[in-house]
C-alpha cells in the first residue's frame, strides 16, 4: 500500500513537471515575435563549392574554405535536394514571385531570351524551332515574396543583384529599399570611360564608386581601420596588408550595407526582411587580393584561385551579417541579440560555373549540376540543430514557406484587380519545424521553350518522389526523344533508364510521361513554332515513353 503511495506521489509530480515545462514552451512560443528573415542569396555557387558536407552529402569541397556557412549548417537545417532553375533570372523571377515561368504573373525562362547565341558557330545555328518570346521581369500586379510579408508590416529591403526585377529597380515590387547594384562597374578615368568587374572605381565625377547611390558610401579604398576592425575577425591565413589603398570589393560592401541595415531595424517594432542577392561568384570572377593569394600558393591555377577567393570572400561577408544578428550596435555587448528571433537562410541561384561532381554538367544544364544548390535554413528553436533532409524543393517553394513562417493566409491575398495570385510552390515549412518529413507534392517541372547557346534546346523536364526515390524523365522537342534517370542510385546521371527499363521503370516513366503532358497543358505551357511551317510544337505524346518498351 505504501508502495502504491509512493508510486503515485511520483507520477503527480511528474504530470507537474510535464505541465509546467510545456507552459514554459508555450509561453516562450507566444512571447516569441514574428521573425524578421534574413535571405542570402548566392549566385552560381554549386552543390559542392562549400566545405561542409551537411548539403551535399559529405561532397564538401576540400579546395573551398567556407567555416562560417559550414557552422551554419549545424546550427539548421541543410537539403540535399534543393534545386533552382538554370540560371540566374529564371530563379530568382520564381522565387520571387512563387510561380514556374508558366505563371500568368512571372513568363521568365531564361537570362535575356530564349534564343542565346550558340558560342561552338560564333553565331545562332540553324535551329528547328523558333522560340518562345519571353518577358525579361516579372509583373508588378502580382502579389509577391515581398508583397507577401508586407501584409504583417515587414520592413522590406532588397540589396545587390537585380535579376527576374527590373535593372535599376524601379516600379510597384513591394521593396521598401531598392538597393539594387550591377557587378560591371563602368565610370570615368582621366576622361577615358573605364570597366571594372567588382571593384569600386574611382571615378572623374563622384570619386569612389560602385554607381549605386545606396551603396557608394561604402565604396573607399580598404584602410587600416576596416581591415582591423571589420576584416580581422575573418581572416583566413590571407595576407590583409596585400590590401591597404586598394580599391573595396563590391561584395564586402554588400555585407557592409547589410550590417548597417540590421542595425537600423533591430530594434523596430516592425519585422524586417532582409534579401540579399550577392553578385559572387558569378563571372568575371575577380576575388579579393589577400585570399586570392592565398590560394595562388596553394599552386591553384589563376582562375581558381581567383574562383576560391571569391567563394571565402562571400563565407566572410555571410560571417559579417550573422554576427551583426549577434550584436546590432556593434558594442560588443550582446544583450540586443536578435538572432533567436531571425529566420537565417543561404541558398544559391543555379547550378556551380565549373565542375560539379559527382553531379553532371554545370550552370545552364538541366542535369544535376545545373539546378541542384546548397540550401541551409536556421531558425533556432523552431528548427532543429543540425539536421539534414532530402525533402526536394525548389524556388517556387519559398513565398508559401516564409508566409506560413509569417502567419501569413496566401489563401486571403488578392491583387490590385481583385483576383487571386496564384502560386505553384508548396510550403515546406512544416519539414522545417519536424512536423512532417514530407510535403504533399510529388513532382517538380521545369520547362524550357527555346535555346540557351549550347547547354539546352527546346526540353521539359519532370522529377517525380517515387517512395524515397528521386526520378527524372526529360522530353526533347526537336527529337521528340525522352532519357529517365534515377538520381537516388545514380546521381551522376550516367544511366539512361530507358535504354533498358525493367517493367517497374516502365510503369514509373509512363506516369511522369502522363503527369507531365497533364502538366503542359493545364499551365499552357508555351513551345515555340517549327521554322520548316511555321506550326505550334506539339506536347509529347500519351505514352510517349512505350516505343522505349522492351
Amino acid at each position: 500500500m505504501k508502495r502504491i503511495s509512493q508510486i503515485s506521489i511520483i507520477c503527480f509530480l511528474t504530470l507537474i513537471l510535464f505541465n509546467c515545462n510545456s507552459s514554459k514552451q508555450q509561453k516562450k512560443e507566444s512571447n516569441r515575435k514574428q521573425p524578421n528573415i534574413v535571405f542570402i542569396f548566392a549566385d552560381d555557387l554549386g552543390w559542392v563549392d562549400v566545405s561542409t558536407g551537411n548539403t551535399n552529402k559529405n561532397n564538401g569541397s576540400k579546395i573551398f574554405e567556407t567555416p562560417v556557412i559550414d557552422k551554419l549548417a549545424t546550427q539548421g537545417m541543410s537539403f540535399t535536394n534543393a534545386y533552382t532553375n538554370q540560371n540566374c533570372a529564371p530563379s530568382r523571377a520564381a522565387l520571387i514571385s512563387g510561380q514556374y515561368a508558366t505563371g500568368l504573373d512571372n513568363q521568365v525562362y531564361n537570362v535575356g531570351s530564349l534564343k542565346r547565341q550558340d558560342k561552338r558557330t560564333k553565331g545562332f545555328p540553324n535551329v528547328l524551332i523558333e522560340p518562345h518570346k519571353q518577358k525579361k521581369v516579372i509583373a508588378e500586379e502580382g502579389i509577391n515574396m515581398f508583397d507577401v510579408l508586407k501584409t504583417k508590416g515587414y520592413q522590406t529591403a532588397l540589396v545587390g543583384k537585380s535579376h527576374g526585377t527590373p535593372h535599376p529597380l524601379k516600379g510597384d515590387y513591394g521593396i521598401d529599399l531598392p538597393a539594387d547594384i550591377h557587378h560591371i562597374i563602368a565610370a570615368p578615368i582621366n576622361g577615358k570611360r573605364t570597366k571594372s568587374f567588382y571593384l569600386a572605381l574611382n571615378s572623374d565625377k563622384k570619386g569612389w564608386t560602385f554607381n549605386s547611390e545606396f551603396v557608394d558610401k561604402y565604396a573607399n579604398p580598404y584602410d587600416d581601420e576596416y581591415i582591423n576592425t571589420t576584416l580581422k575577425p575573418y581572416q583566413s591565413q590571407g595576407n590583409l596588408e596585400l590590401l591597404k589603398g586598394t580599391p573595396k570589393h563590391l561584395t564586402d560592401a554588400i555585407g557592409d550595407f547589410s550590417v548597417d541595415y540590421i542595425k537600423e531595424k533591430a530594434n523596430n517594432e516592425n519585422p524586417f526582411f532582409l534579401y540579399v542577392p550577392f553578385h559572387a561568384v558569378h563571372s568575371d570572377v575577380t576575388g579579393r587580393k589577400d585570399l586570392t593569394e592565398k590560394y595562388a600558393k596553394r599552386g591553384l591555377n589563376p582562375r581558381v584561385a581567383e574562383y576560391a577567393s571569391m567563394i571565402e570572400l562571400l563565407d566572410q561577408n555571410v560571417g559579417k551579417i550573422n554576427d551583426a544578428l549577434k550584436d546590432p550596435n556593434g558594442d560588443g555587448d550582446f544583450s540586443d541579440d536578435i538572432t533567436n528571433n531571425t529566420i537565417f537562410i543561404f541558398y544559391s541561384d543555379n547550378g556551380g560555373l565549373r565542375e560539379n561532381n559527382p553531379l553532371k554538367g554545370k550552370k545552364g544544364n538541366l542535369t544535376e549540376g545545373g539546378l541542384r544548390v546548397p540550401l541551409i535554413f536556421r531558425y533556432p528553436d523552431v528548427i532543429k540543430e543540425n539536421s539534414i533532409t532530402n525533402q526536394a524543393v525548389h524556388c517556387i517553394d519559398f513565398l508559401p514557406t516564409l508566409a506560413d513562417l509569417a502567419g501569413v493566409d496566401v489563401t486571403t491575398l488578392k491583387k490590385k484587380d481583385g483576383s487571386k495570385p496564384k502560386y505553384d510552390g508548396v510550403s515546406f515549412a512544416k519539414v522545417l519545424t519536424g512536423k512532417a518529413k514530407r510535403i504533399s507534392r510529388d513532382n517538380l517541372f521545369w520547362h524550357l521553350p527555346g535555346y540557351m547557346d549550347e547547354r539546352f534546346s527546346p526540353t521539359t523536364l519532370i522529377q517525380t518522389r517515387v517512395g524515397e526515390e528521386y526520378f527524372k524523365l526529360f522530353y526533347f522537342y526537336e527529337t521528340e526523344a525522352f532519357e529517365m534517370y534515377n538520381i537516388t542510385k545514380d546521381i551522376s546521371e550516367k544511366r539512361n533508364i530507358l535504354k533498358n527499363p525493367s517493367s517497374k521503370e516502365m510503369e514509373i516513366a509512363l506516369q511522369m510521361n502522363a503527369d507531365m503532358l497533364a502538366w503542359l497543358k493545364t499551365n499552357n505551357a508555351p513551345t515555340g513554332t517549327w521554322v520548316k511551317n511555321k506550326e505550334k510544337v506539339p506536347y509529347p505524346k500519351v505514352e510517349g515513353v512505350k516505343k522505349y518498351q522492351q
